[in-house]
């Protein structure tokens, strides 16, 4: 029975431990892991897979001053659903820290299906953190490049 007891309390660790995998606290979350999350965003613009985007569960996105985004699951589940998604592709990334610690990542966004392209876009986006993860996202959007 205490072997049994132990084995639970076992699991149950593992499984907290293991709850919170990819997650960044406040204090582990240096440059380097905003930049991080930043990237992933971007990257899921276009694969359509947001699993390693550490949103915030308050984040919000607002785009030329409109608010497109409300919570991190609403922007997770428009990353891997929404059809605005569906033919775009990022390029000429970069990405820098400002000395707030706010992450400023700039790409080329593409838009087109297959080897037909209709537009390109140069994309702003400034990325603030609250305790490890994305809180807020604010997109400057500039068509033609």
């Amino acid at each position: 029975m205490r072997s049994r007891s132990l084995l639970l309390s076992v699991l149950v660790g593992v499984i907290v431990a293991g709850a919170g995998a990819g997650v960044a606290s406040a204090s582990t979350c240096d440059d380097a892991c905003r930049v991080d999350g930043a990237r992933a965003y971007v990257a899921a613009l276009a694969d359509h897979d947001p699993s390693a985007v550490p949103f915030h569960p308050h984040a919000t996105r607002v785009e030329a001053g409109l608010p497109t985004g409300f919570s991190g699951d609403q922007l997770r589940a428009d990353l891997r659903f929404g059809p605005q998604y569906r033919i775009i592709r990022a390029s000429d990334e970069t990405y820098r820290v400002r000395g707030d610690g706010v992450v400023v990542a700039e790409f080329t966004l593409s838009v087109g299906a297959g080897p037909v392209g209709l537009t390109t876009a140069r994309v702003h986006e400034t990325f603030r953190y609250d305790d490890g993860l994305i809180r807020e996202i604010v997109a400057d959007i500039r068509i033609g490049g």
